[in-house]
């Protein structure tokens, strides 16, 4: 289905400059999104119009306006699943001192849905609506445990897997198993898989059908647990998505134990 192109061109530049860490001029962007500086400036004008990004005064340089706030706002405030989500993981950040982050399928990647920073030794570099890897996060892996078979295995091998760290596991077949053993545990955990030196734990948030319609996962430095520890830590996180699940009207006792395991028939 054929798109507007001035519309996606306006969208790359929106995104663009969400991204970036300071103001960007319009010759920089030109450069980044290889576009004419006139058709940039032409874009450029069109969204500070309406708001959408703002221009310093003194530098003449632009950056993401106030009222993209304004885009987010209604869905923080009317989602379902965003609003059940939101105290069970800020308990997680501010009692646990643990990163807490939210997140779901968009295409064949995993989009971060909430993302808390905590007052733990890891700095987030995640906003809402940056996407991650499925076969090298505990969110994705989760994400991808409770969908069927058959979706699990298009869409990590619909292009090659790239390989983050020296331990992110790319080999289709591999991912198929361990995705089973997360089936069946009903979490998912991983170590130095997405990012050098952080480990993970996913668990899965169903919704009141059984269906897994998201995954909750925090991270941590490697080693920074012991063994005992660790295993709480996965408790916690286990009973956070069962918290949000139970906010969703998922009743445990009235689906099997993982969900949803029709799927994989």
């Amino acid at each position: 289905m054929a798109g507007s192109q001035s519309l996606e061109r306006g969208l790359e530049l929106l995104e663009l400059l969400d991204s970036a860490p300071e103001a960007l001029g319009i010759r920089e962007m030109s450069r980044i999104v290889g576009l004419s500086p006139t058709i940039v400036q032409r874009l450029i004008n069109t969204l500070a119009q309406r708001g959408y990004i703002h221009q310093d005064p003194i530098l003449k340089k632009y950056s993401i306006g106030y009222k993209t706030f304004g885009l987010g706002w209604r869905l923080t405030r009317d989602d379902r699943l965003i609003s059940a989500s939101v105290a069970p993981l800020q308990e997680l950040a501010s009692k646990h001192f643990l990163n807490a982050y939210l997140g779901a399928v968009q295409g064949n990647r995993a989009v971060y849905l909430l993302v808390l920073q905590s007052e733990g030794p890891i700095a987030i570099r995640n906003v809402p609506g940056s996407l991650a890897y499925l076969h090298s996060t505990a969110m994705g892996k989760v994400l991808l445990a409770y969908m069927p078979s058959e979706k699990a295995r298009e869409l990590i091998t619909a292009e090659p897997l790239h390989k983050l760290t020296a331990r992110t596991q790319t080999d289709p077949e591999v991912l198929m198993e361990e995705i089973r053993h997360v089936r069946e545990a009903g979490f998912s955990i991983i170590r130095g898989e997405n990012l050098p030196g952080v480990s993970s734990v996913g668990a899965p948030v169903f919704d009141f059908s059984g269906s897994v319609l998201a995954s909750v996962s925090i991270a941590y430095p490697d080693n920074f647990f012991s063994a005992e520890e660790e295993e709480k830590v996965v408790t916690l996180v286990r009973d956070v998505g069962k918290q949000i699940s139970a906010n969703l009207g998922y009743q445990a006792d009235a689906n099997n134990r993982t969900g949803g395991l029709t799927a994989e028939k």
